[in-house]
């Protein structure tokens, strides 16, 4: 019997941080065993399934969710979605303003119940076991510079999709170029 104890999953949150304040976050979303269900890329350009273009409807509908959440620079890939969102934007707001916790939680509950409309009524793929990860990436964008680095790598992720992501902590995936 050994006298260690079981190590803890890290937080992914920084503790502390008070995530509905004013202030840019960078988040990612991934799919469940990063299935390949939002769409392909094509010559640096997204192609997007149904459900990839239900992602992207649902990303412009936080706003009317959450007021006091402003988006900023998105993007979809074929099993991710990376987001810069400003949070604490509507300071007359006459309830608890919203974190990015539960913004990516409505953002994830919508989605699956569409998806799953789609696999009732239009005969897409069932997806496995779960749809999304359980957790979500995020990082506090602290300064101009980063918010520049940050938006053009949201930008180029499409172009970029073959390479492994070599900025801001995010893990090889062990994707591989196309022969």
């Amino acid at each position: 019997m050994s006298d260690r104890l079981p190590q803890r999953r890290n937080r992914l949150r920084y503790p502390g941080y008070d995530y509905a304040q004013p202030g840019a976050v960078f988040v990612t979303i991934c799919l469940y065993g990063r299935q390949p269900l939002l769409g392909d890329v094509h010559n640096g350009q997204i192609q997007f399934s149904e459900f990839g273009q239900l992602v992207v409807s649902t990303r412009q509908r936080i706003p009317t969710k959450y007021p006091e959440v402003g988006l900023d620079s998105f993007v979809v890939m074929p099993d991710h979605v990376h987001a810069i969102v400003f949070t604490g934007t509507d300071p007359a707001l006459d309830r608890e303003p919203a974190t990015i916790g539960d913004m990516v939680r409505w953002f994830k509950n919508v989605t699956i119940r569409g998806y799953r409309t789609g696999v009732t009524r239009h005969g897409w793929t069932a997806y496995e076991q779960h749809l999304w990860q359980d957790k979500f990436y995020d990082h506090i964008i602290r300064t101009a510079r980063e918010m520049t680095l940050i938006r053009s790598y949201i930008e180029r992720n499409p172009e970029r999709w073959w390479e492994p992501p070599t900025i801001w902590g995010l893990p090889d995936d062990g994707r591989q170029a196309p022969s």
